[in-house]
Order: structure tokens, then sequence, then C-alpha cells
């Protein structure tokens, strides 16, 4: 690919390359707190009970996906000269970011059942943050809403059935 901008919609290589970045010392610090996590030997804890397991797995997978889209934002010409920035994105990310801790922080736990606030939030989150890719594939408001729906009530289920029944985590 050229080192020509990005078309209109997609994220420029260094900007990749930087988020990549972000990511691979994200899965890095959370990879390396569960491998110093304690491994609860002196309980003879099972190894694949051990409480850093399932941390230091999600936290490797970040750590390799970082490192695939830095490789691939280096293969889009991350390294080449620089371009003049492009701010158009940080008001959009500024609210994604609003959104993810409006849901951690003030709605999970504080009330509502946790596969309410789980399938209420993945469902506005697509269908307001995914409504310009879906109008573009000519799908119409009412199906935009009941794809989010489909989606959220899944990724509800999903998450709340892993943690209670694989986990034996109880949910708030």
């Amino acid at each position: 690919m050229s080192m020509e901008s990005a078309p209109e919609g997609e994220v420029s290589a260094r900007a990749d390359l930087v988020s990549a970045l972000l990511w691979i010392a994200f899965g890095g610090a959370i990879a390396i707190g569960a491998w110093r996590m304690d491994r609860l030997e002196h309980l003879h804890i099972n190894r694949y009970e051990a409480p850093g397991l399932v941390p230091g797995l999600l936290g490797g997978a970040v750590l390799l996906l970082g490192i695939m889209l830095a490789a691939r934002s280096i293969r889009r010409g991350a390294l080449g000269p620089a371009k003049p920035a492009d701010r158009s994105g940080w008001a959009y990310t500024a609210l994604v970011v609003a959104a993810m801790l409006a849901y951690s922080v003030v709605f999970v736990g504080h009330g509502l059942p946790f596969w309410l606030v789980t399938g209420v939030f993945v469902t506005a989150f697509i269908f307001f943050f995914d409504r310009r890719r879906q109008t573009a594939l000519g799908r119409s408001t009412p199906r935009q809403f009941l794809l989010a729906l489909a989606c959220g009530v899944a990724t509800s289920a999903v998450i709340s059935l892993s943690f209670q029944e694989i986990f034996y985590v109880r949910l708030p």
C-alpha cells in the first residue's frame, strides 16, 4: 500500500502503530501481573484453577494481537515520513471512552442486574457507534436496531453464563 493519506474512514498506519504499542504495553502488563500472582501452591490448588491463569491468557492474547497490529501498521508504512496530524477522531474516541467508563463505573454493581446493564450497553454501543457503516451497507434503522439488540442479548447471555457457570463468579 502506498504511503498516501488513508482514505476517509480508514485509520492511518501511524495511528494503528501507536494503538498497537499501547495494546502491547497493556497486554504485557496484564500477563506479567498474572504471572506474578500467588499460585496458591501451599493450598494445593490445581494449576488450572490458579488465580492468574485466565488473566494471563487474556493478557497474552492482547499482547499477541497488539504485535500483529504493529506488524500490519509497519507494512502499511507507519514508519515513513510523518503526515499532518488528523485530530478528527479524538472526539469520537473520547465519547467511546466516556461510554465505557459510564458502563463500568456508574452502572455495573449499582443495583441493576449485570445481565441487563450489559445487554443494554452492548446494544446501545453497537447501534450508535456502528450506524454509519450499517447505513452504508443499506440497512434500515429498524434492522440496525434488531442486529444491535441480537448482539447485545447474545453478548450478555454468553458473558453472564460463562462467569456464573464456568468460572463460578457471582455477578452483581
